[in-house]
């Protein structure tokens, strides 16, 4: 097993936030993670498949009294390099060659795929995991990033893609309060959420052949800790993995 290192930016995707949050409305109640698996292994023509991890796409929030989320940089930050830390120690145990981007100098096609993922897991929560059904989909999981990904799986030779979104909302001080009296009232007032997706993409077609959403107990990244519960939650069940 080894673990290569690239260097590569990373993507705002504030549109999708508010997004998201609402389509992880429809799994109140669900179990903390919720995924579907396509393959039971992964294949290379090398003896050990190689693995190529996107710049996980990790934003921290401060949720205000009003409940308008506002970016929070130093959160971000150190939930950023805990993610990368935990990663590094994870890939060490499992089967594969792990190639891990760090995030600067990104190229346009590695923006434009971080972005795509974004937007396709956002829907496939809505259709597969949600009520709002396609009903071209038939209930069926099937979905793809492209095959024009192939070449970025060329570039870093590698036989699949992995994908993180991530999202925490965390209350300021004032929506605690707000949150009291709205209880007294007998109102519900959201104190912040905890989300996210992962997404392993075959290469040489694009196709999604595992996803797994998280909707609570992921893991506090902004801690050490944390982050190695959320690598280990975001990851849980990844095919071919000596991981579980």
């Amino acid at each position: 097993m080894s673990i290569r290192l690239f260097r590569v930016s990373r993507v705002q995707s504030m549109p999708r936030f508010a997004l998201l949050a609402g389509c992880l409305l429809l799994f109140a109640g669900c179990a903390t993670t919720s995924n579907v698996q396509q393959i039971s292994q992964l294949t290379s023509t090398r003896d050990n498949p190689t693995i190529l991890l996107m710049p996980p796409d990790i934003r921290y929030y401060l949720l205000t009294a009003g409940g308008m989320q506002e970016p929070h940089a130093e959160w971000t930050e150190a939930a950023q390099a805990n993610f990368q830390t935990a990663m590094a120690s994870y890939a060490a145990e499992i089967g594969t060659d792990l190639i891990v981007l760090d995030d600067n100098d990104m190229t346009p096609d590695e923006v434009s795929y971080t972005r795509l993922h974004g937007a396709v897991g956002t829907t496939v929560l809505y259709n597969h995991f949600g009520s709002l059904k396609l009903p071209s989909k038939g209930g069926t999981f099937d979905w793809s990033l492209g095959d024009g990904i192939q070449a970025l799986g060329t570039e870093h030779d590698a036989d699949y893609g992995l994908f993180v979104f991530y999202r925490d909302e965390q209350p300021s001080g004032g929506r605690v309060a707000v949150a009291i009296l709205a209880a007294a009232a007998g109102v519900a007032a959201t104190t912040g959420r905890e989300y996210g997706f992962a997404s392993l993409v075959d290469m040489k077609t694009g196709d999604i052949v595992w996803f797994n959403v998280v909707a609570a107990g992921t893991g506090e990244m902004r801690e050490p800790d944390g982050a190695t519960k959320a690598v280990r939650t975001l990851f849980k069940n990844l095919p071919g993995t000596q991981v579980q």
